[in-house]
């Protein structure tokens, strides 16, 4: 394993400081003198460059996952919540077959951890079980946090109805009974 950077040794705030910086569109020498005058800190060049390009294409996975999974979201639902939900347990199983193809590479680009589990190390086993455990339960939670948002705001409806047909009924001087009839045919709305 490569040893760290002298910039990923140094103190968080100072990396959050770099980051945030090129969140902003700073060069590297900006960043370099902003660190200089503002922490008395100096870096080579060449490790802010390094440093920079890792921050660059973190940003740029993240950007990836972002739209994958608002992309997903789209495409599964109504409920906001709902298709977040959906849409990070799609990513997970994508992380998953991701895992399970890099583990079959002959490049071996699958982590340890990732590979132990795939080879049989029972602790990464173990953890490959949590990850399906709770990937099962985020689905039975999601399935039926839909199931009571769709109760509910059948429920709304339906009472809505019944209010908006008996207030114009009565309007009209229609009888009880034909309100009732109209509510439980038409609109399937039972007393």
């Amino acid at each position: 394993m490569a040893r760290p950077s002298s910039i990923e040794r140094e103190d968080e705030e100072i990396r959050e400081e770099i980051a945030k910086a090129r969140a902003h569109g700073m060069t590297i020498d900006e960043i370099l003198a902003l660190l200089r005058e503002g922490y008395g800190k100096d870096f080579s060049r060449s490790a802010m460059g390094r440093h920079c390009q890792k921050l660059d294409k973190l940003g740029a996975k993240a950007r990836q996952s972002r739209m994958v999974a608002e992309a997903l979201a789209r495409q599964m639902g109504d409920a906001n919540v709902s298709r977040h939900m959906r849409a990070n347990v799609e990513m997970l199983h994508g992380v998953m077959l991701n895992l399970f193809l890099a583990a079959e590479s002959p490049d071996g680009t699958a982590s340890k951890k990732g590979a132990e589990a795939l080879n049989g190390d029972p602790e990464g086993l173990m953890f490959l079980a949590k990850t399906l455990d709770h990937l099962a339960k985020a689905s039975k939670t999601d399935t039926e946090f839909v199931a009571k948002i769709e109760e509910q705001h059948e429920a709304r409806l339906r009472r809505q109805v019944e209010q908006t047909v008996t207030a114009n009924a009565r309007r009209q001087g229609l009888s009880a009974e034909s309100v009732a009839a109209m509510l439980d045919g038409a609109f399937g709305v039972k007393k």
